[in-house]
């Protein structure tokens, strides 16, 4: 499935918040570890949206898929001087699924990064979800850290990918 990807309007916050609910029980239904960052309100996407982090991938004018990209992510990286993209959420839409989506929206991270001048891409995963871990490191991402947080968010591995 050829998709386009494009900045989000605030329109599509509720196909974002949708899509997003929608991941959270097909993880819950096969009994894998959920995302790090929890709950997603609408007033929150729409916030975001309207900084610019969110993008959206369209097929036949359909949304289905969504990632935040972000170009800095104190909440889970220590800042450094390496001029990174954070991917701070990938989803796709389990009704218009299709094998490779999630692969060709990392594959876009990767080219906005590079018009970004990022050096790298980073990510988060949940540490005990092993088969998101090895699905990143089929997309070229590599184990660099672990994280723990004072707040209820599991512990994360941290992941990054070099665009060089």
């Amino acid at each position: 499935m050829a998709v386009t990807v494009e900045r989000a309007v605030l329109e599509q916050a509720e196909d974002i918040v949708q899509m997003h609910w929608d991941a959270e029980d097909w993880i819950l239904a096969r009994e894998l570890d959920a995302p790090a960052r929890g709950e997603v309100s609408l007033a929150d996407v729409r916030e975001q949206i309207e900084f610019g982090e969110w993008r959206v991938a369209l097929f036949a004018g359909i949304v289905v898929g969504a990632l935040r990209v972000l170009r800095s992510d104190p909440d889970v990286w220590i800042e450094d001087d390496i001029p990174a993209a954070y991917v701070a959420r990938v989803m796709t839409d389990r009704r218009h699924a299709s094998a490779g989506l999630g692969a060709q929206l990392l594959r876009w991270v990767d080219e906005h990064a590079r018009s970004e001048d990022a050096s790298v891409v980073r990510l988060e995963c949940v540490e005990t979800n092993a088969r998101l871990r090895d699905y990143y490191e089929e997309q070229g991402f590599f184990l660099v850290g672990r994280r723990d947080f004072d707040v209820e968010w599991p512990s994360v591995v941290l992941m990054e990918k070099s665009l060089h």
